[in-house]
């Protein structure tokens, strides 16, 4: 069973002024949804990202250099994770259509990404 991440893109502060009883909501969908994929044997894991203390670091001038981010031009944030088990790409495909993130705002979106096994690799390399 090949393993994908499901990377869940969001407006910057998309949800900052929602009220409590809206963001309990969509907590209670995202579980019930991770539940389902958990029992189903199709959750590897998966969490929501917190806002502050992103850093992001570069290659500058030949030497890694940190600074901070999302910046507010950012159009897009990653909020979200979930690695998945699937048997193909199709079948990842349509369980990154009933991810409760893409109900929550139109402008909301899922990227899929296949995860390369790098167990082979690790042995040859050791």
């Amino acid at each position: 069973m090949a393993q994908y991440m499901l990377l869940l893109h969001q407006v910057p502060n998309y949800n900052m002024d929602l009220p409590r009883e809206k963001m309990l909501d969509m907590t209670r969908r995202y579980m019930a949804w991770a539940d389902s994929l958990r029992q189903k044997g199709k959750l590897a894991g998966g969490e929501k990202l917190v806002a502050g203390g992103v850093r992001h670091v570069r290659v500058e001038n030949g030497k890694p250099v940190a600074s901070d981010g999302p910046y507010a031009e950012a159009k897009d944030v990653i909020g979200g994770y979930f690695v998945i088990e699937a048997r193909d790409a199709a079948e990842a495909e349509a369980i990154a259509r009933e991810c409760p993130h893409l109900a929550i705002s139109a402008t909301n979106w899922v990227e899929l990404r296949p995860i390369e096994d790098m167990s082979q690799a690790r042995a040859a390399a050791s």
